[in-house]
């Protein structure tokens, strides 16, 4: 532990602080795992506060959030009230991120916000286990710094060569994403990607490459987007909720922006594993590609009936042709299955069929058709019941 000289915070180093805060810490009357334990801890630490200038107050309230974050997230299964006093600083601690004074951080307390983010790498790269948060907060500070620091290559350059110094320690994860992300705003998407493709050993999770993606987007960098994405097709996308809708929408932002991009959106996105399968066929529904959709259920077997209504409603509109092998195959389908079910799920297909032919002003064919289709199966008599109940004919 750091010995203080003096009560004062003022002229300390953020080590310092957190040996400070620790101090202040241990006369709490709660424990870490109890949800006052954060709002006492603090309370404690802030008469400190009134001797800072606004960005030094800033700083040692992230500290206080990063002292009470460690403390309270000890590990991966935590119970229901250590959860929530960590959400809670956790908030805190995003809000404060958030608010209008970060650029004023990284010209006024440069210093300081270097060694803040030190102390999350220190403590990271160290433990086998951190706050997955620390990662996050860790990379918002670097954003303030790259953002509005004017020799930000400089300290990018510097930090690397930190991050490569404990890339032997305990833990594996945080030193590779952070060297990513160095890269990454050095230009080098290359080296990016091969630190993350090693961290995905390390238990990488999709939100922590998406965050590249989301940061891209913000700053129209759509050229590099698009390789972002070409790059990540594989198992990380639709890993986890939400994540294969959202990789979805930012081809759709490039191909927005880039139209020239949507050949290769295509490539991409069919070479993505089965698991992913919905993202293509909702992206060939989303650009009008109805007949290479209708391919794709006739190939996988699908259910016509297994689509909502309205979900058919498009091709229906802009390309009903393409719905007849569709519902044809499924009507066969369902004769085959010879039980009473299939036939009136037959019947129900083959009533649309009819509003399809009629729509496409190809009555002579349908009714063509119907009768060929009820001499064919005339020895089925349930289904002959259907085809008369259902009007189909007489």
């Amino acid at each position: 532990m750091t010995k203080l000289n003096s009560n004062s915070p003022i002229g300390l180093s953020v080590v310092q602080w957190q040996d400070l805060i620790a101090s202040c810490a241990r006369n709490a009357a709660n424990t870490p795992y109890e949800i006052n334990y954060g709002t006492e801890v603090r309370s404690m630490a802030h008469p400190f506060i009134s001797e800072f200038t606004p960005e030094e107050a800033w700083l040692f309230e992230l500290n206080v959030g990063l002292f009470l974050l460690r403390k309270q997230s000890t590990g991966r299964h935590l119970g229901y009230f250590a959860q929530m006093a960590s959400s809670e600083t956790l908030h805190a601690i995003e809000n404060q991120l958030h608010n209008d004074l970060a650029p004023e951080i990284a010209i006024k307390q440069q210093g300081r916000l270097l060694e803040t983010a030190a102390y999350i790498r220190d403590t990271a790269a160290s433990n086998t286990w951190f706050p997955p948060a620390y990662l996050d907060i860790y990379v918002e500070l670097w954003l303030i710094l790259v953002s509005s620091a004017a020799d930000s290559p400089r300290l990018l350059m510097e930090e690397l060569a930190l991050l490569a110094e404990g890339s032997g320690k305990e833990n594996k994860l945080f030193p590779l994403v952070a060297r990513a992300w160095m890269c990454f705003w050095l230009g080098e998407d290359q080296e990016a990607w091969r630190r993350l493709n090693a961290a995905e050993r390390h238990g990488l999770e999709p939100g922590q490459v998406f965050r590249f993606l989301r940061l891209l987007e913000e700053n129209g960098e759509w050229t590099r987007l698009e390789a972002w994405l070409s790059h990540g097709a594989n198992e990380q996308v639709g890993r986890s909720p939400g994540s294969l809708a959202e990789y979805g929408r930012y081809w759709d932002a490039v191909v927005e922006r880039r139209p020239e991009a949507e050949e290769r959106m295509w490539s991409v996105i069919s070479s993505l594993p089965p698991s992913c399968s919905s993202l293509y066929e909702e992206k060939l529904m989303r650009y009008g590609r109805f007949r290479q959709w209708i391919d794709y259920q006739l190939s996988h077997g699908r259910d016509p009936l297994g689509f909502r209504a309205k979900d058919l409603q498009p091709i229906e509109k802009e390309a009903p042709e393409a719905l007849l092998p569709f519902y044809h195959q499924g009507v066969e389908k369902y004769v085959l299955l010879k039980n009473r079910d299939g036939y009136k799920r037959a019947v129900k297909l083959l009533k649309r069929l009819a509003k399809l032919y009629k729509k496409l002003k190809r009555e002579q064919r349908w009714e063509a058709y119907i009768e060929t289709f009820a001499s064919r199966n005339n020895r089925l008599r349930a289904l002959q019941e259907e085809l008369r109940r259902g009007g189909l004919i007489p």
